[in-house]
């Protein structure tokens, strides 16, 4: 993996000042197509594709522990189309077992018979690693998966050498714990939240090669603040707030994020409801 730049599939257009009901509706839906489709380069994750250079170079295996909303499954996504021939990565669904966790893979790879026994699926994905060029193989939601298909994916490396890279939460590391397979994954990249000026060169990118407003934001200057104590600097977290504030601002007829209106949304985004207190009439 080289020097990463922004992925984008579609064209961006910055709004007409004026703006009508069809505008900030087009406007809304280009914009939520470009955070769908468009990979946003930071730090993290250029550290991230090193780490995994490094696995492929060394043959060992790893894990990548980190909060939810960082962008460690779309970092991970991004490295595999990248390199798609030489890279598989799925995402475990819940209690995923061997069976469908290496049908999944095989089926990732084009292998012409991705189903079968499930005692069949193991030495059937072994023995076609090399054929097939495969040198990395990325497990997304790594916690989903039951023991036997820990158990299988250590079996795997060894019989093949291709290492794995587990990816998860804090409670990865728990659950490899408790069935003594740290060592077989030892090496860790911590995928945490965005350093302070990671996320603010994020935030340049987002509103100048995505956002494209008619009004500068000024997202990492006058709304930083904001931004980062509500978001906790997380990109899955930035992306979704950021969306819907874009959305009332236009329809409220500004042409830029408006911060009263994007600190109504990230007060009560993704947060427990509380009720409010009746008032007391003395």
């Amino acid at each position: 993996m080289t020097s990463v730049q922004l992925a984008t599939h579609a064209p961006v257009e910055v709004l007409h000042p004026a703006l009508n009901r069809t505008d900030f509706t087009a406007k809304t839906a280009e914009i939520e197509e470009l955070f769908r489709t468009a990979f946003i380069p930071t730090d993290r994750a250029s550290q991230y594709f090193k780490w995994l250079d490094e696995l492929r170079l060394v043959k060992q295996c790893g894990r990548v522990i980190g909060p939810r909303d960082t962008g460690k499954s779309r970092s991970s996504l991004y490295y595999r189309e990248e390199d798609y021939k030489r890279v598989s990565c799925v995402k475990a669904w819940s209690n995923s077992s061997s069976k469908r966790l290496f049908s999944q893979i095989l089926k990732d790879i084009n292998h012409a018979a991705p189903e079968g026994k499930q005692q069949d699926l193991r030495p059937r994905l072994a023995g076609c690693i090399e054929p097939f060029g495969i040198e990395l193989i990325i497990i997304d939601n790594a916690d989903n998966l039951q023991k036997e298909a820990f158990l299988d994916l250590k079996q795997l490396h060894e019989e093949s050498g291709v290492p794995v890279a587990l990816v998860g939460g804090c409670e990865l590391d728990s659950i490899l714990n408790l069935y003594d397979l740290l060592s077989t994954f030892p090496s860790l990249f911590e995928f945490d939240r965005l350093e302070e000026d990671d996320f603010k060169k994020t935030l340049r990118t987002i509103e100048f090669e995505i956002l494209a407003l008619p009004k500068e934001s000024n997202l990492e200057g006058d709304l930083f603040e904001i931004l980062a104590s509500n978001t906790g600097a997380r990109m899955g977290s930035l992306i979704k707030i950021l969306t819907k504030a874009v959305l009332h601002s236009l329809k409220n007829g500004h042409g830029k994020v408006d911060p009263g209106i994007f600190l109504n949304i990230a007060e009560r985004y993704g947060k427990k409801h509380l009720p409010r207190q009746e008032k007391v009439v003395s």
